[in-house]
């Protein structure tokens, strides 16, 4: 013992220098003019040997943007498990005859599944041909009732809090629902016309009339810059389509448009399937809520023994597009969730609530986080930087950790950091979270030193910058840089 402790104390004496070095680049970088008037937030801590290395306003709140699912998604494995399946459920209300025919209506429980659609698929509708299949496997051949969407797992709003009315249109701030497909949202495919000045071609899929399109986008001369864009009004799905797209593109764009009430969506699409598949429906869809009393009361009493149940991927599956995707609406699903299982219901503040609860347990108190979403859409979020490395300590020493590190990106193998750290040796020790919303830009993860091999959680919050993002990334990524250079 007496011939290790020498070699100890000189290792931690190394450590020392190194953090000395460290933070005198890191003083030095936060001098850019460009961002002297943003609000910057600056955190380092090596988790090995439980140690503070540098340190700037890190105690003071910021908007976290995307840095909010970093919170969401550890919430939800410790309090969810890893293994936790969302599950979909299918009950009759009424009795099939011996013909194969539901004399009654079907009934279709949502349990706020994020993973009903094409991806990890061959098709976009192919979790729905299953349960078409489930259909006819119990000898359904005919439905004389309805279709109706119980969505009552979770509850209003469907939007976030803070929210903004311009970004409804878009993918990253769908409606969220109990019942969802396809991210809540129709896959876009702009393609150009014939020739200049006429429409542009628009392609959706999955092919539905739930949708009205008005198309005023045209197609551009060779070199045109793509313009297209679009608007969907609140509340509706009247989507309206403008700017354009050159003769030239002949490979198109692809882009997705949210849609209103993605319970009945579901239900329309799933409609069309089992009438593909060959089971004969004349009827109608409806929400459940949408029905008398009586009826309402006589379909939950059906619920008690479903006709089949569908379970999803795992929640582990689900945390890796939360945090390597960065998808909003996988977050707030997840978050809704949380609330419906543990008892605070299925709403945002009912998973908010136990998120608190659980951050409080590991030593993140109200005054560290202000949440208003599981997302970080909401510009009243807010975080300290501090607090983003306690959570990434906390959870450096928990069982899951690998399922929480391998869900965040790394610049050396995931596409969403392909432009992150370019050139910067021992990229491939990195794993993070970014986050951007308008004026804010962050960046939280951790570090493998190359050389010491300890492990490095980073907090980097920039608010209120006036330069371009990509600037506010660059100086990032130099943050990061100096780190695996230095261990």
């Amino acid at each position: 013992m007496k011939a290790i402790i020498p070699i100890f104390l000189f290792a931690l004496s190394v450590s020392a220098a190194q953090a000395s070095d460290i933070s005198a680049r890191l003083d030095s970088l936060r001098a850019d003019t460009l961002l002297e008037e943003a609000f910057i937030g600056l955190a380092v801590r090596d988790l090995t040997l439980d140690s503070a290395i540098y340190g700037i306003d890190d105690n003071n709140l910021f908007t976290p943007a995307s840095n909010m699912k970093l919170f969401t998604s550890a919430a939800a494995l410790a309090l969810l498990g890893a293994d936790y399946r969302f599950e979909t459920k299918f009950f009759i209300s009424g009795k099939v005859d011996k013909k194969g025919r539901l004399r009654g209506d079907l009934v279709i429980v949502g349990g706020g599944d994020p993973l009903i659609s094409g991806r990890f698929r061959s098709s976009v509708t192919e979790v729905l041909e299953f349960w078409a299949d489930s259909l006819k496997a119990r000898g359904i051949k005919e439905i004389d009732g309805r279709i109706v969407v119980d969505n009552s797992y979770f509850s209003p709003p469907e939007l976030g809090p803070g929210w903004s009315w311009d970004d409804l249109s878009y993918w990253y701030a769908c409606p969220i629902s109990a019942l969802s497909f396809n991210d809540n949202c129709v896959d876009l495919k702009f393609l150009p016309g014939e020739k200049p000045g006429e429409g542009a071609r628009i392609e959706i899929n999955p092919q539905t009339d739930y949708v009205t399109i008005h198309n005023n986008a045209v197609t551009m001369p060779a070199e045109s810059s793509f313009t297209i864009d679009y608007y969907r009004i609140p509340y509706t799905n009247d989507i309206t389509f403008f700017g354009g797209i050159s003769i030239s593109d002949t490979a198109g764009h692809g882009d997705y448009v949210s849609v209103h009430r993605p319970e009945i969506y579901t239900s329309r699409i799933f409609m069309d399937v089992i009438r593909m598949k060959g089971i004969e429906f004349k009827g109608e869809t409806k929400d459940l809520s949408e029905l008398d009393e009586k009826t309402r009361s006589e379909m939950k009493l059906s619920e008690t023994e479903p006709l089949f149940a569908w379970k999803s991927d795992s929640l582990g599956v689900a945390i890796k597009i939360i945090n390597t995707n960065s998808q909003n609406f996988f977050a707030e699903q997840t978050l809704k969730v949380i609330g419906a299982v543990c008892g605070k219901g299925g709403t945002f503040n009912g998973g908010i609530a136990e998120v608190m609860v659980w951050l409080n347990s590991i030593g993140i108190s109200a005054d560290d986080i202000v949440m208003y979403d599981g997302s970080g859409l909401s510009y009243m979020n807010m975080i300290k930087p501090a607090a983003v490395i306690r959570l990434l300590d906390v959870m450096s020493r928990k069982a899951d950790f690998l399922v929480y590190l391998e869900s965040l990106a790394n610049p050396a193998r995931d596409r969403q950091l392909r432009n992150r750290l370019k050139g910067v040796l021992g990229r491939e020790n990195v794993w993070a979270k970014t986050g951007h919303i308008a004026n804010t830009s962050t960046f939280s993860g951790y570090v493998r030193g190359p050389r010491n091999g300890h492990l490095y959680a980073f907090s980097i919050m920039v608010n209120n910058h006036n330069c371009p993002t990509s600037y506010v990334e660059e100086w990032e990524d130099k943050v990061v840089a100096i780190l695996l250079e230095g261990f």
